[in-house]
């Protein structure tokens, strides 16, 4: 069973095991989409790049900006969760940040994700295991075809960026419904607390290939789980809307690469084949498609799809033995 916590309740050993992990990913374990060229965590960098960019592996339709916000980062994060467990050899569970800095809020310290850049060095990060220095991050994937291959951050020197409050948190999750309109909750959450905080770290994370900064899978943790609380404090709202779509936004329709998708084995293996994923586009089998992702969006919006797609959540100092929502896992 997963559960994700938060990042200040980890003992040093867990966090020093993520870590491990990541860096893991970054230089061990080789890539599916670019085998040679780049490593394992690129790749999900990658997929979050075509989610963003138009141009050959771009999604259709885009999760951002449009209700896919939430189910499309729900299982971009599960199969990252995975691949941690997987190179780890444990059950690892992404852990989430509350956008706090005071105190034991912070992630970013030496021991974690590392500091704010050094403006006298372009932002790049000087402290913390994915510091340039150590020479184990490189990053190799961007918005362009070349950028800095270190990692760079550049805390709130952009002027429209903020950390979002506990009273602007709490606002954006009594918005209802879940979409569409201004004023619902997935356009007050993408746009009024996720946006900002991309802005507010800087450096790679104000790209559209932001997994470069291991931070993006603590902030997007804990969008999800803002989600999670949403449908709680809104137990009659649809949890996820609209329910059918003309352009492939509907509860039930089936997300896609634009261009291809790579099965692990058998026949097909290779094949871009859209008959293919149709066939092949259930709840148990998504994981077998690696990081171009075929999920219809019930299962990731449903409770039956939180076994198959994202663990619970948990804001105690101990993790739970038995999931605390009642779901198994």
């Amino acid at each position: 069973m997963d559960v994700r916590v938060n990042h200040k309740t980890l003992t040093p050993a867990a966090r020093t095991t993520l870590v491990k992990a990541i860096l893991a990913l970054k230089n061990d374990v080789e890539s599916v989409l670019h085998p040679g060229k780049q490593k394992r965590y690129d790749d999900f960098v990658e997929v979050h790049k075509h989610s963003m960019m138009m141009g050959a592996g771009m999604f259709h339709p885009m999760p951002h900006g449009s209700a896919l916000f939430f189910p499309w980062h729900r299982v971009l994060l599960r199969q990252f969760e995975l691949a941690l467990q997987k190179v780890a050899k444990k059950k690892i569970a992404l852990p989430y940040w509350d956008w706090g800095l005071t105190g034991t809020s912070s992630p970013f310290t030496d021991d974690f994700l590392g500091g704010d850049g050094d403006a006298a060095q372009g932002g790049r990060v000087t402290t913390g295991p994915f510091a340039s220095s150590t020479g184990t991050f490189p990053i190799r994937v961007w918005d362009h075809t070349t950028g800095d291959p270190a990692l760079r951050r550049e805390f709130g020197d952009e002027p429209t960026s903020f950390l979002p409050t506990p009273s602007q948190i709490a606002g954006g999750v009594a918005k209802v419904p879940y979409s569409p309109g201004p004023s619902c909750f997935e356009v007050v959450a993408e746009t009024m607390l996720h946006n900002p905080v991309h802005r507010w770290v800087g450096g790679n994370m104000a790209f559209a290939t932001s997994p470069n900064d291991p931070v993006f899978f603590l902030h997007h943790a804990f969008l999800d789980k803002l989600w999670e609380d949403w449908k709680t404090q809104h137990p009659t709202a649809d949890p996820y809307l609209p329910k059918t779509d003309s352009h492939g936004h509907g509860l039930n329709d089936t997300l896609c690469s634009a261009t291809r998708v790579i099965p692990r084995r058998g026949r097909n293996r290779g094949r871009s084949s859209r008959r293919w994923i149709r066939r092949h586009s259930d709840t148990t089998t998504y994981s077998a498609f690696q990081i171009y992702v075929v999920q219809t969006f019930r299962s990731a919006t449903q409770a039956s799809g939180i076994r198959a797609v994202a663990p619970a959540y948990h804001e105690g100092t101990r993790r739970p033995t038995k999931d605390p929502s009642g779901v198994e896992g």
